[in-house]
């Protein structure tokens, strides 16, 4: 019933990234290798689902005897060792091609772990390393646990590779490794391959391709998103409300219209996605009614959720009109993420804006009953889209607890004609950009809002939005 958001929306695109260049010296950086932060469980899936493979629906035993997905995998291998995510994908893809390719048969022997070229698959030497989640743990334990301890007590890995120490490869080139992560290549696969050495061999020339394929803009520099942006995945078009650390697909362009200034949303790459675990889906707009194919009738929150209205007293109670209501077939309904039902209790359920009948001074009514005055028109516009605004006697307003002044949303980009530093809000606080990459990253100047002393001083200056490394405290797989 509600349109699907299936196509980029008319957005200024960023081209993509120029592929970087070949290096045999240093193929990937160590972040490359090593940054375990770059990709979240849902991340992985989501990767594995845009790639249509096969990895995406299967599960197998892992090591610890439960049955897990390919995603959930791999992602604990990441955390477990401390490896790129990114560089574990592309590795399966250069051993087995088991991300874009169907042949069941190697899932087996997804890394090609422990299996040489004279190697028997029944020798109980290699036997022990059967399995996709063997196959991923036991080659994570030796990058981690030998090749880069190695590396780190005495710069050279048990294969005699190490930072500066030139060594010729199985295909007759001479290498002289510019980082730890070039070293750990050329000890796993000591083959260079077609750019430059055995043109039948892919080698690390391979997984060099699949990793630029895959993952063309995974600099380890990056912005951390400030809460409440809309991000869009310029490769798939989808839309998300970043909230609370997770991504919340908005599905329905209905709702993205009725709810959000398609002017806010900010285009991105793949990767920036795949930082984040994903959240409850946007199905349907805020404040509307629903009806479920059973009868039942549901009222929208500010937060996507559905709440049930218990009976017709209720409904009634709300000022609601039958023919407010739309039905929405069960799927939709399913999809819709549940919060407490409302009761004849519940006047305001939603929390609203209420004005002063007399004054007319606004404040808004939260769903803990508490009052916040609204000061001026622009933090209305902005916090407040959607929302009717209700008339009410001085006295009713009167009669609810007093709460802190509303402030502009997160997300915000804001200054003051007196200044020219540009803040942007996060978890309230009005955090300053410092440059103009991060600016444009947040959808340059012409997306500021101009206020005044007043509203600039509603919020607590927090620290500076910056480029940063990515080092971050992971999430638990799901």
């Amino acid at each position: 019933m509600f349109q699907k958001i299936c196509l980029i929306l008319a957005l200024l695109v960023p081209t993509m990234l120029q592929a970087a260049t070949f290096n045999p010296h240093k193929i990937i950086t160590d972040d490359d290798l090593t940054d375990y932060t770059r990709m979240s469980f849902s991340g992985i899936q989501n990767f594995l689902d845009r790639e249509d493979s096969i990895l995406a629906t299967y599960t197998t035993t892992d090591i610890d005897g439960a049955a897990r997905s390919a995603a959930e995998i791999i992602y604990n291998t990441s955390y477990r060792y401390r490896l790129n995510a990114q560089f574990l994908l592309a590795t399966i893809q250069k051993e087995s091609s088991l991300v874009t390719g169907t042949n069941t048969s190697l899932l087996d022997w997804v890394l090609g772990y422990g299996v040489c070229d004279s190697c028997s698959k029944t020798d109980p030497k290699v036997v022990k390393y059967k399995g996709f989640a063997k196959q991923l743990d036991a080659a994570g334990s030796r990058i981690r646990d030998s090749y880069l301890a190695d590396l780190d007590a005495d710069n050279s890995t048990v294969s005699g590779w190490g930072v500066g120490i030139t060594k010729t490869t199985l295909d007759g080139v001479a290498i002289t490794p510019q980082n730890q992560a070039t070293a750990v290549l050329y000890t796993y696969t000591p083959w260079l391959g077609y750019y430059g050495g055995d043109t039948s061999v892919g080698g690390n020339s391979l997984l060099f391709d699949v990793m630029e394929r895959f993952f063309p803009n995974r600099a380890s520099d990056i912005l951390y998103y400030p809460n409440l942006s809309l991000l869009q995945d310029y490769n798939t078009g989808t839309v998300y409300k970043l909230e609370r650390n997770e991504l919340r697909p908005i599905t329905s362009y209905t709702a993205l219209l009725a709810n959000y200034d398609p002017s806010r949303i900010i285009a991105v790459d793949s990767s920036v996605i795949e930082r984040y675990d994903e959240g409850d889906p946007i199905v349907v707009p805020k404040f509307i009614l629903i009806q479920a194919p059973s009868g039942g009738i549901y009222l929208i929150d500010s937060d996507h959720k559905k709440r049930a209205i218990t009976s017709a007293a209720v409904f009634r109670q709300l000022g609601y009109n039958p023919e407010e209501v739309i039905p929405v077939n069960q799927a939709d309904v399913d999809a819709i993420p549940e919060a407490a039902p409302i009761t004849e209790a519940d006047k305001y359920p939603l929390g609203a804006v209420l004005q002063n009948a007399v004054t007319g001074a606004v404040v808004y009514l939260d769903d803990e009953q508490v009052i916040h005055p609204v000061w001026s028109k622009s933090i209305l516009d902005n916090r407040f889209k959607g929302y009717a605004i209700h008339p009410e006697s001085p006295d009713l307003i009167a009669s609810y607890e007093d709460g802190s002044p509303e402030t502009y949303a997160d997300g915000t980009l804001l200054k003051i004609p007196e200044r020219d530093t540009i803040y942007v809000i996060d978890h309230g606080k009005k955090r300053p950009i410092l440059s103009d990459t991060v600016l444009d990253k947040l959808g340059g100047y012409e997306s500021v809002l101009t206020t005044n002393k007043a509203g600039l001083k509603l919020h607590e200056t927090g620290k500076p939005l910056r480029l940063t490394k990515s080092k971050t405290t992971k999430k638990k797989s799901k």
